[in-house]
């Protein structure tokens, strides 16, 4: 079934220009596996990726959009999707070689203008998030994921909640790290993203997340390599 277009906010032009941002971003070096991460629950990352996924999706082929916030996987709950088989049902059956497109963890969900994105939910809770996002499994998962998909983006769990998205960074080309314009703590923050990169995280911009005009009319992100990031345009709301 294609999913309907938002007419709340015209957020595809925002996130056309996150796309671009980047593109541009990998002049020398090739990003195929983006994480978007925050530092605490509730600051948009999950919207952040679904959306992305979706503007990518809608540009180029092969793109997967994969739930990790095994924690609290909302990917399914955002797509309006099946969350019975996801990614903790196919890493505990994965063999190498094997495509990933065969297992039934993978949903194909398509949208209005003809494009279709993959998504993987995080699948039947487990006890043990940290040791299976920190697996040698995982890892040859994703290998096997590059193989197949052009673009993979990854909806995280909060940095300052567990060390669950550390593995993570390690094994992607980049990291989208999204921030709350309203309520974060830019001093966590900052501390947030040391952390990932001092554990061999590359956090290549962050995304500033539910900006607005001093009108309140506005609505919009930011994106830049610092805390804060850099505004890159705002839409007004439909009325």
């Amino acid at each position: 079934m294609a999913r309907k277009k938002r007419n709340q906010f015209d957020v595809d032009e925002i996130y056309r220009g996150l796309r671009t941002n980047i593109e541009f971003s990998q002049m020398d070096d090739a990003i195929q596996v983006i994480n978007v991460v925050s530092t605490i629950p509730n600051e948009g990352k999950s919207t952040v990726a679904c959306n992305l996924a979706r503007i990518m999706a809608a540009k180029y082929k092969n793109v997967l959009l994969i739930d990790c916030d095994l924690r609290n996987a909302s990917v399914h709950k955002t797509l309006q999707i099946s969350n019975r088989s996801g990614l903790t049902n196919i890493i505990s059956e994965f063999r190498e070689g094997t495509s990933i497109q065969s297992y039934e963890g993978v949903q194909n969900v398509q949208y209005d203008g003809g494009y279709t994105l993959s998504v993987i939910t995080a699948g039947h809770r487990v006890p043990n998030p940290s040791e299976v996002l920190g697996s040698k499994r995982l890892a040859k998962f994703l290998n096997q994921a590059r193989q197949e998909f052009g673009y993979i983006i990854i909806d995280c769990p909060p940095v300052a909640v567990a060390s669950d998205a550390i593995p993570l960074c390690n094994v992607s080309d980049g990291v989208l790290y999204v921030v709350d314009s309203k309520t974060s703590d830019k001093r966590k923050v900052k501390a947030a993203i040391n952390d990932v990169e001092r554990n061999g995280g590359h956090v290549m911009g962050v995304v500033l997340n539910k900006v607005e005009s001093a009108s309140d009319s506005n609505y919009g992100y930011g994106y830049g390599y610092g805390y804060g990031g850099e505004d890159n345009g705002k839409k007004k709301k439909k009325k």
